[in-house]
Formats: C-alpha cells, sequence, structure tokens
C-alpha cells in the first residue's frame, strides 16, 4: 500500500469528516473509491472513441473500389 496526502481547506475537510462519519467508511476506503470511479470513467471514454473511430475506419475501408483492387492481390 501506498500513502496519499491531501489537503483541503480546513471547512471542506470538516464537511469531508461530517459526510463520511455518517457514512460510517474511512477516509481512505471514501478517496479510494473516488479514484477507481474516475479510473473507471476514462476507461469508458476510451473505449467510446475506440469505437467511434472503429466505425470510421469501416466506411473508408468497406468500399467496393478497394475490393476490387485487393481481391487481386489477397486471395
Amino acid at each position: 500500500m501506498k500513502t496519499i496526502t491531501v489537503k483541503l481547506p480546513e471547512n471542506e475537510a470538516k464537511e469531508l469528516e461530517d459526510f463520511l462519519r455518517k457514512r460510517e467508511i474511512s477516509k481512505s476506503e471514501f478517496i479510494r473509491h473516488l479514484i477507481m470511479e474516475k479510473l473507471e470513467t476514462n476507461k469508458k471514454e476510451k473505449i467510446g472513441w475506440l469505437i467511434l473511430a472503429e466505425q470510421s475506419m469501416k466506411k473508408i475501408w468497406d468500399n467496393k473500389k478497394d475490393e476490387e483492387v485487393w481481391s487481386k492481390y489477397l486471395w
């Protein structure tokens, strides 16, 4: 495990402590969950962009003219 220090303004730190006390979870657990949630969001965003790129490439590569040209060389 690695330790990470987060500095917050006093009022935000108090608000966070109150929130965590009500939920009965540790600061570490809360922050770890936030980080994992953000990383997962980034993964989903990357997957979305890859899907868009794949669809764009399909439009470019799947056409009759290319098929006729490449069919001479591939089979």
